[in-house]
């Protein structure tokens, strides 16, 4: 399968499309437990992007979403934690400008999920990839309109609102 063309390049970082694909027992998962909830983490599905593919965590308090973690993917290098560093904070930072540039839109955090049938629907944004082997990395959008990056490896990054001065 081809690797497709990516939406944005800054240094070894690539920002792609990502289709996410939720697996099939979340349609089991006790949702009014969820609402009580604080701090469960649930493994929701995959997201894939850019010829990579990992298992999206999503931390749920009080019935919402409130992150989204990539665990383990395909192709990536390691396990986590074998691999030191990860993308650059600087490079990070550069991405989550330039996705705020193209438009990009990254996931809204939290996402409340009262039903089944929201769980099912999330909307992931672009996602970033880094390296070869290589990092993936989740873009969110928080409620204080700031922009957090978690990635697989390395450590995450969160920004305050994203300015584009002209």
């Amino acid at each position: 399968m081809k690797k497709p063309k990516p939406l944005a390049t800054i240094d070894k970082l690539e920002i792609h499309r990502a289709t996410f694909r939720p697996f099939g027992s979340v349609k089991y998962l006790d949702l009014a437990a969820l609402q009580k909830a604080r701090g469960a983490e649930i493994e929701i599905g995959s997201v894939e992007g850019g010829g990579a593919e990992t298992t999206l965590v999503a931390t749920v308090n009080r019935g919402k979403i409130t992150k989204l973690t990539p665990i383990g993917c395909k192709g990536c290098a390691g396990t986590k934690g074998g691999r030191k560093g990860g993308v650059s904070k600087k490079v990070l930072r550069a991405a989550l400008t330039r996705m705020r540039e193209l438009g990009l839109q990254p996931v809204r955090l939290p996402i409340p999920i009262s039903n089944t049938r929201e769980l099912l629907s999330i909307q992931i944004g672009p996602i970033i990839i880094y390296g070869d082997p290589f990092d993936i990395c989740i873009a969110v959008d928080d409620p204080d309109g700031g922009w957090c990056v978690y990635c697989l490896f390395g450590p995450g990054l969160c920004v305050g609102p994203v300015t584009i001065l002209n």
